[in-house]
């Protein structure tokens, strides 16, 4: 455990948000996330944290935030793993590894551990080193249950790239990181844990270049190298930041991919680009299998789950007795991930195929939206007694599902202009259960997404995302306003809208501490950051009361489409 030093306690004062009980909720002096007596809670709205400089200073600027948003406590996890004995060799070896093929955080780890350590928890380089190439078990679940598309040209409205990325698991303590280092491009990624990208990864992240990671494919079931045969190497997390902020296309990023030592195979993923190029790496080896748009059907789009839809992979992973079966658009069905993948993809593919040249940002919220149905089982125990023996019989599962920790949905720029929408948890009202007991409850759901702009620097990316939350705020006040004080909706619709309100003023306040060098260095990028928090806050808070009123899509009939189902290829 590091030795942690905390510098504010839960006796300091505290300041409650609107509506909560003074007895259950509160939020100790130098945090934002509120707790319950001692207990941290995960916030309903997604933190953003800026990182901007060198190597060095984006470390320490990481480390800093996650203790200023969630308290110390978020780094305990950072000196599980150890290098311990005669281990000196493996660490050699990593460090090596990393010097050759990833060398930036080399002097991000250094500055991760000063940053840790300025803010009371002692935490070293090896530490750290080890806790980002290590994986010790038991751990967290690997990112088994993720769904995901890339869609330009004929299949998009306006020929743009497009992609969405979902992350499945419970939502707890997680952050959107957008960075801009001295060196490469500019980038805004998604990690599963904030603490854990290095070996675990994250999705989805998109660049200045055009570039878009949009999911980390099939090479988690694929195995393609057996776990007693796993060796030091890059690992996922940090080959895919790696790539995202030196490739400019997708088909660098496919060769830099495959070009890292992974030690354990798992260095691949989803890679498109804006000038309608998409890659899958699928597996690296035994065999290689790299997916392209239109290999099996695609036009202009392409799709991943976690199961291969490579023909060649049919001998992956612990096949069931009867073996794999290969189910066309759903991939290889087998055993564990593959049984939700497949639906999921046969999803997808009906979305894209069969609505083609509608794909847009409503289309992409609306698939993210669009809601299975509950398992075809008395009970939801039998049902979750039957998922595997029956290979999922009677479940009707979608990527819109009560696991999505995170949705995400990005329209990649050359420059200054990308965008990127971020869901905390699922956007949709009504969802069902990814697979068994996959189905978790966050604390206030909002429903909503928030926009970010990968603008130049961090002043324009806080400044785009007060622009978007002032427009979030009409649209909600011209609908709140429609009902009268005796609606049974205005009084809690009114408190949210006064919430989101106070998130407008806080994203004043540090703003106008940081306008005109009032602020300057880590300081200035900690005030940025602050408001970029507040201003999404603000955004997420603002849409759960419009989109109260006018509800989203949530099937394609709502954007005035051919119902779900019109499969006719001659009366489409």
């Amino acid at each position: 455990m590091p030795r942690l030093q905390i510098t504010f306690g839960m006796e300091r004062a505290r300041m409650l948000p609107l509506g909560t009980n003074a007895e259950s909720l509160s939020f100790p002096a130098g945090v934002e996330i509120p707790y319950a007596g001692e207990v941290p809670l995960p916030p309903n709205v997604r933190p953003v944290i800026i990182l901007s400089g060198s190597d060095y200073e984006m470390g320490y600027q990481f480390y800093q935030q996650l203790i200023q948003i969630f308290g110390p406590w978020i780094l305990e996890r950072v000196a599980d793993e150890k290098f311990i004995g005669n281990e000196l060799k493996i660490k050699n070896a990593y460090e090596q590894y990393i010097k050759q093929h990833a060398p930036e955080f080399t002097e991000m780890f250094k500055g991760m551990a000063q940053g840790a350590s300025a803010a009371g928890v002692s935490l070293s380089y090896d530490e750290i080193l080890a806790h980002f190439v290590r994986r010790k078990t038991p751990k967290i679940r690997p990112p088994t249950d993720c769904s995901s598309f890339a869609a330009w040209g004929t299949a998009t409205k306006n020929g743009q790239l497009i992609c969405l990325g979902s992350t499945d698991h419970e939502v707890t303590f997680e952050v959107t990181l957008i960075g801009f280092p001295q060196t490469g491009n500019n980038f805004i990624t998604s990690p599963f844990r904030p603490t854990e990208f290095g070996w675990l990864g994250g999705h989805p992240g998109m660049n200045n270049k055009g570039l878009a990671y949009v999911h980390h494919g099939a090479t988690h079931w694929i195995r393609s190298k057996p776990e007693e045969q796993w060796t030091e190497g890059i690992t996922e997390g940090l080959a895919n930041l790696h790539t995202l902020r030196f490739a400019n296309n997708a088909a660098a990023a496919k060769d830099m991919q495959l070009a890292y030592p992974s030690g354990d195979g798992f260095a691949g993923g989803f890679w498109a680009d804006i000038q309608g190029n998409a890659y899958i790496i699928e597996s690296r080896e035994n065999p290689r299998a790299v997916r392209r748009p239109g290999d099996y059907g695609e036009r202009d789009f392409i799709y991943s789950t976690n199961n291969a839809l490579g023909k060649e992979l049919a001998h992956c992973q612990n096949p069931p007795p009867q073996g794999n079966v290969y189910v066309p658009h759903g991939g290889w069905l087998g055993t564990g991930a593959t049984i939700s993948s497949v639906p999921r993809n046969l999803g997808l593919w009906n979305m894209l195929h069969n609505y083609h040249g509608q794909v847009d940002l409503a289309f992409a919220k609306m698939v993210s939206r669009f809601p299975g149905k509950p398992p075809a089982y008395p009970t939801l125990e039998e049902a979750d007694a039957a998922y595997y023996k029956t290979q999922g019989k009677g479940w009707d599962t979608k990527m819109c599902d009560l696991e999505n920790a995170l949705v995400g949905i990005m329209l990649p720029h050359d420059g200054n202009e990308g965008l990127y929408y971020v869901s905390h948890g699922c956007p949709a009202r009504i969802a069902y259960p990814l697979l068994p007991y996959g189905h978790y409850y966050r604390i206030a759901p909002t429903y909503s997404y928030y926009q970010l702009k990968l603008a130049s620097n961090p002043q324009e990316v806080g400044k785009a995302a007060k622009d978007r939350a002032q427009y979030e705020l009409y649209y909600a006040n011209q609908e709140l306003r429609k009902l009268s004080y005796s609606d049974h909706a205005y009084a809690p619709l009114d408190k949210l809208f006064n919430e989101a309100a106070i998130e407008w003023h806080k994203g004043l306040y540090y703003e106008d501490r940081v306008e005109g060098g009032r602020a300057e260095g880590n300081q200035g990028v900690y005030m940025w950051s602050k408001t970029l928090r507040a201003y999404t806050r603000c955004q997420a808070l603002a849409k759960q009361v419009h989109n109260s009123l006018v509800p989203p899509a949530t099937q394609p009939e709502d954007l005035g489409l051919k119902p779900w189902g019109f499969w006719d290829e001659d009366k489409k």
